[in-house]
């Protein structure tokens, strides 16, 4: 009952002394067989109970205290994270487990920070203000190179060469039509080490070398489908879903999948990435993490129209668009073979000088139960296949 219901009834009895009486001409009155009866008697001691205690206005802590109890029966309190919320396609899963109440159901609760640019999310990790990210490698693992051991690292995304996510698109009056003709000309792509790094690995292995081949020149991410049509460069080297809205408009695919193609088959582009201060400080909260988006893939597999519907209102993206947008693969529990491939891209960054130096996979995964791959995700499909 609330304070304001209590007092409410103690003034009733106050200025209406004739319920007070009511109540106990009512107990002289019944008859003592009856009352004898020991159920009613515990009825009647429950009744002078709660009478003593509008009387006397009993602390409003008592429900707090009922809550509690009902808490700790329910398991551990919600852990709030602090996510940025950077329109960026790898943070489909996010967005799923959010509204389709995976994180509530996991003891979690979200507090997003509107960040516009994904490359600020990793900066509010570093300066505190953030517990959760999802970024590239070229973006994270910085951060643990320049403080060993500040990161926990969970449910790594890739493309793979069944639904290609990367290209390198032309205007569609574009003369140019293989990549054997970019030699002598600008090549433009999003700002950020990521792309950069990306798209020097590319060109080194086709054979061009950047600038004396190929002129390479970064633009903001939303201005490079702008740039293409401008005139800004004569090639765009993107990812989704800057390339189905350049795909739309007309552009011409010179390559696609070139991540894949080129570089590595599955091209592990990221993963999540929890403080190792925050994991440590809730035990609880990287498994939990896992699961709520375990489910989360699980339901983007089996529901792909409606996640792609939920992409779209929640990056700004426009519906056809995301209608036709490569989608990543989301991993939460990855084998041993993952892990490996991971380490390969890893190594890759670290020998293009990308990081400054080597970091082992295994020891940033550390504290994640590996092993539950073969286990949750071979031994039950869950709730969401």
């Amino acid at each position: 009952m609330t304070m304001v219901s209590k007092t409410r009834t103690i003034d009733a009895l106050i200025h209406r002394p004739d319920l007070g009486s009511h109540v106990l001409a009512s107990a002289r009155g019944i008859d003592s067989s009856i009352a004898a009866n020991g159920a009613f008697m515990r009825s009647w001691m429950v009744l002078l109970a709660l009478l003593s205690c509008l009387a006397s206005g009993c602390s409003p802590q008592t429900d707090n205290a009922d809550t509690q109890v009902k808490a700790q029966h329910s398991g551990e309190s919600r852990i709030r994270i602090r996510i940025p919320d950077t329109p960026f396609m790898v943070m489909l899963p996010v967005y799923v487990a959010d509204e389709k109440g995976m994180l509530e159901e996991h003891g979690l609760e979200v507090q997003w920070i509107d960040v516009r640019d994904p490359g600020q999310g990793a900066k509010l990790l570093v300066a505190g203000k953030a517990d959760f990210i999802i970024t590239t490698f070229p973006n994270m693992i910085p951060i643990e190179v320049r403080k060993p051991g500040s990161l926990r690292l969970l449910f790594p995304a890739s493309e793979t060469s069944s639904d290609p996510g990367s290209y390198i698109l032309v205007r569609p009056e574009s003369a140019i039509t293989s990549m054997a003709e970019i030699g002598g000309r600008t090549l433009g792509t999003y700002s950020g080490p990521s792309q950069k790094a990306y798209a020097l690995m590319v060109l080194k292995k086709l054979g061009y070398r950047e600038p004396e081949d190929v002129r390479l020149t970064q633009v903001a991410p939303s201005a490079q489908v702008q740039g293409l049509f401008g005139g800004s460069y004569d090639a765009l080297f993107t990812v989704e879903p800057y390339a189905s809205i350049a795909l739309v408009n007309g552009a011409k695919p010179l390559a696609t999948g070139v991540r894949t193609a080129i570089i590595s088959d599955p091209f592990w582009l990221g993963a999540a990435a929890v403080p190792a201060g925050v994991a440590k400080a809730h035990p609880s909260l990287l498994p939990k993490l896992l699961e709520a988006l375990d489910d989360a893939a699980r339901y983007i597999r089996t529901h792909e129209a409606e996640s792609r519907e939920l992409l779209a209102r929640r990056t700004g993206t426009d519906a056809a668009v995301a209608r036709r947008s490569a989608l990543y693969n989301w991993v939460a529990y990855p084998s041993a073979d993952q892990l490996d491939q991971i380490q390969d891209a890893l190594d890759l960054l670290h020998q293009e000088k990308t990081i400054d130096a080597h970091v082992d996979v295994r020891t940033l995964f550390a504290g994640i139960d590996l092993a539950r791959n073969g286990g949750r995700a071979a031994a039950s499909p869950g709730r969401y296949e």
